[in-house]
């Protein structure tokens, strides 16, 4: 009969099952007792170490429109370094501890960034965060007809919507407004 902290015989006198949640953290001794047909008993032990789960948190980056292009050399995991990776969509981890991100991969709406880390016994977290990715505004805009160089200033122009603009380009002063 197998026993001991978290330890669950099977019942057929060859295998049991650990469960290290249960066990909790710590070493635990775990027991192996045989009484055979003259009613001896004999006993063997080992040990057996659970770890703690590493500590892990995470911040995402600042929420951002899909057209901002790619956000490089992210972190916000911690603890950082070797064992860690971040995934997601949008997100390609660049394997030194940090990741870039890229919106419009990612796509417009919510999105969940997953920080991983594993510590030097093996035991991996994750942390994940929020990342929003906010659509660009449809933007139209005509310009005047082509003029002669002598035709002088041009101005009260618009035509872009939404309005509430800035219009630039060369020989182009914004009006403010």
């Amino acid at each position: 009969v197998y026993s001991g902290p978290g330890v669950t015989d099977g019942g057929n006198g060859m295998t049991y099952s650990f469960d290290p949640a249960t066990a909790g953290v710590g070493t635990h001794t775990i027991s192996y007792i045989v009484t055979d047909g003259n009613g001896c008993m004999a006993t063997a032990t080992d040990d057996i170490e659970v770890f703690a789960l590493p500590t892990v948190s995470f911040t995402a980056p600042a929420d951002v429109c899909i057209n901002e292009g790619v956000q490089t050399n992210l972190s916000g995991g911690a603890p950082g370094g070797a064992g860690s990776s971040y995934s997601g969509p949008g997100v390609t981890d660049i394997g030194n501890g940090t990741y870039n991100f890229d919106p419009a991969v990612a796509g417009v709406g919510v999105h969940t960034i997953t920080y991983e880390f594993t510590d030097a016994n093996g035991c991996p977290n994750t942390a994940t965060d929020m990342v929003e990715v906010f659509a660009a505004p449809t933007v139209t805009f005509t310009a005047p007809a082509d003029l002669c160089v002598d035709t002088g200033v041009q101005t009260g122009l618009g035509g872009a919507m939404p309005t509430g603009g800035t219009y630039s380009g060369p020989g182009v002063t914004d009006d403010g407004n």
